[in-house]
């Protein structure tokens, strides 16, 4: 009966065993993703509400935040001094900015204030984002690297739904909108925890021999995989931005569902997909990542469509858990093949300009929802959208399989 037990949890188990070193540094790092995840989920989660306070229609709400993400780039710098400042107080930095960004906006009374609010939280969270990951693979034991980022994906997935557990908070009209979003300075209380126990990374060195400047990842002998990564991000981002931001907007305005009926669809779909964060773990580190990611990519596709599709409650049920299952593997396995696909010395400007274009393309999606929106309907707009997530399958496909690369002697060469 054990055998049976442990083979049937297997694929939910990582492939080795953790030391001390890495389940301190995974609960840590856990902690600021449980920070992230309720913070950054907000305005997606009581978008109907917020919309409705700031007077908004549905395409200048899609708008706003669009460009609110576009503002993101200022955590490019964030990422260049993570190479060369060490990765530990940009990281710090970074998650302060998403707790004031997104605690600010419960206090404004203009959209462009909240727009402003919004765009400090999306720089907070690329950095935030990128720099976790880069200091969970060089931390922890390489054998678990893909199964280690899995916990941070999923706090952030934690605190994405106790973001929608406190919506209804939301739905007593007034200024009810601004309560979900103040909650987010709670998250202030927990800095002072981060802040002394946050760990540096074991492989960072203050001041490498050479190397470390972006003239290498844009036109030097790591563009490829740089452009490459960017486009795939790019493209799984348009399309995950725009169904996630008006799933809430879906089920409650299309489909004719109660807010708790639409908040119990998606947190029952969230919470069963969550087991794609320790599958995809799993897979990435027994199979490989690229592999994982490509079938991680076409599963939030297969889920997508049918959210945005159909009416029938078990559908949306199953196709909300799919997505997210497809979702969430692809952290883990996207995230270490992408620290695994660079040199130390451009590891966190590499992956914090990768998290970068995932916000760039989650921006220009809900941009270009002003207008396909309106013209094409939501769902038209999500089955276009789901054409660039099959092109980020196909580009996943030429990169290199990293597994357990040796995070001090990446090359340039293909393998």
């Amino acid at each position: 009966m054990r055998s049976v037990l442990r083979r049937a949890l297997d694929p939910l188990l990582p492939v080795d065993r953790f030391t001390r070193r890495d389940r301190r540094v995974v609960l840590i790092i856990w902690v600021a993703g449980l920070i992230q995840g309720f913070a950054q989920s907000q305005a997606s989660a009581s978008l109907p509400f917020t919309r409705v306070g700031l007077g908004l229609s549905e395409g200048e709400m899609s708008l706003m935040l669009g460009l609110a993400r576009l503002a993101a780039f200022a955590a490019l710098p964030l990422g260049w001094l993570g190479d060369h400042r060490g990765r530990r107080r940009p990281f710090l930095l970074a998650l302060t900015f998403v707790v004031l960004g997104g605690s600010v906006a419960g206090l404004v009374f203009e959209a462009w204030q909240f727009g402003l609010s919004h765009a400090l939280l999306r720089t907070g969270t690329a950095a935030t984002s990128a720099l976790a990951v880069v200091i969970l693979a060089e931390t922890v034991s390489p054998s678990i690297r893909a199964y280690s980022i899995s916990f941070f994906g999923a706090a952030v997935s934690l605190g994405s739904g106790m973001a929608l557990m406190v919506l209804p908070l939301a739905d007593d009209g007034g200024e009810a909108w601004r309560i979900p979003h103040l909650l987010v300075a709670f998250g202030l209380l927990l800095l002072p925890l981060l802040i002394r126990f946050v760990p540096e990374s074991t492989v960072f060195r203050e001041h490498p021999d050479d190397g470390g400047h972006w003239r290498e990842l844009i036109s030097g002998a790591w563009s490829r995989r740089f452009w490459t990564i960017v486009a795939i991000n790019f493209l799984a981002a348009a399309y995950g931005a725009v169904g996630a931001a008006f799933s809430t907007e879906r089920l409650i305005q299309d489909v004719g569902m109660s807010t708790g009926s639409a908040v119990g669809i998606l947190l029952i779909g969230g919470t069963m997909g969550g087991i794609g964060f320790f599958v995809g773990g799993h897979l990435a580190d027994s199979w490989g990542r690229r592999r994982t990611s490509i079938l991680s990519l076409l599963l939030t596709i297969v889920g997508g469509v049918a959210v945005y599709s159909s009416t029938i409650t078990a559908v949306l049920v199953s196709g909300a858990m799919v997505s997210a299952f497809g979702t969430f593997a692809f952290v883990p396995a996207g995230g270490s093949h992408r620290a695994e696909l660079f040199p130390t010395s451009l590891r966190s400007s590499a992956n914090t300009a990768a998290s970068n274009s995932g916000l760039v393309g989650s921006a220009l999606g809900l941009i270009s929802g002003i207008y396909t929106i309106d013209a094409l309907g939501l769902s038209n707009t999500i089955y276009l959208l789901a054409v660039g997530v099959v092109v980020a399958a196909l580009l996943t496909a030429t990169l290199e399989e990293t597994k357990g690369q040796d995070l001090t002697a990446v090359t340039a060469a293909r393998r």
